[in-house]
């Protein structure tokens, strides 16, 4: 008798949180979600023939990275320490290290669109450290925000345009 009334208060009380789980997920501004196409059938002939970009932050493949270079669509940015940034970087990308968000972040939000294209970038295969910052910027508004693995390594590599 008593396990079987503290099992029915165990499954009011799991019912009441999916409950207010979901009512909190649904006032969200930052919900999780697949990453959609975003078209606002507003573009321009220009912007037609253009694929749509997703929303969200994910990993990106090299010849897309590549494809958005050459397109002058995307902002690169390096998320390593300044002194590996000063080393070498992929041409035109700024250094936003993760950790001194609070000294580049305000004036990075105030100046960037929201629906810009940016790639971050690391080195080495388990660096941590460019999904961190797409995460940071995509939770500060930017759509959409992509990631590439190894990044330094693979661009150099490639012999793409360095800095």
């Amino acid at each position: 008798m008593i396990i079987k009334h503290a099992a029915k208060e165990a499954l009011v009380i799991v019912l009441a949180a999916v409950v207010v789980a979901i009512a909190v997920y649904a006032i969200r501004p930052d919900k999780i979600g697949i990453p959609v196409a975003v078209r606002t059938g507003s573009e321009d002939a220009d912007h037609a023939a253009q694929p749509a970009m997703p929303s969200g932050f994910s990993e990106i493949a090299l010849d897309e990275t590549k494809r958005l270079f050459d397109a002058n669509a995307a902002i690169f940015v390096d998320a390593r320490q300044d002194v590996d940034f000063d080393a070498g970087h992929i041409r035109g990308a700024r250094n936003l290290v993760f950790a001194d968000q609070d000294r580049w972040l305000p004036d990075f939000l105030a100046t960037t669109d929201p629906a810009t294209v940016i790639i971050t970038y690391c080195d080495g295969e388990h660096c941590h450290l460019a999904p961190e910052l797409a995460d940071l910027l995509f939770f500060n508004g930017f759509d959409h925000v992509f990631y590439l693995k190894n990044g330094w390594t693979r661009w150099r590599e490639s012999g793409f345009p360095v800095e």
